[in-house]
């Protein structure tokens, strides 16, 4: 089971909890069940379309069918603003 870590910003959209323990095979799956369980979090998601998904301390290009193992660590990352 893949755990997803929250950064600060989202968990006001996971009602303050930190990591959520999740049994998905791949990030598109995942990003469903995640949906399901925080609603608020999804539409966050979307607004900010440019969040990267990082697996294992990696960022995956073009994350959504990559698979996911029972000891993956997810995170969200937003991107950052800078200039």
């Amino acid at each position: 089971m893949a755990v997803v870590h929250f950064s600060t910003d989202q968990r006001q959209h996971t009602g303050g909890t930190s990591e959520v323990t999740i049994d998905a095979a791949n990030v598109r799956d995942l990003v469903r069940q995640l949906a399901e369980l925080y609603p608020s979090l999804n539409a966050h998601l979307v607004e900010t379309s440019s969040t990267a998904v990082a697996i294992d301390g990696e960022i995956i290009p073009d994350p959504w069918l990559e698979a996911l193992t029972p000891t993956s660590e997810v995170h969200l990352v937003r991107p950052l603003a800078g200039g």
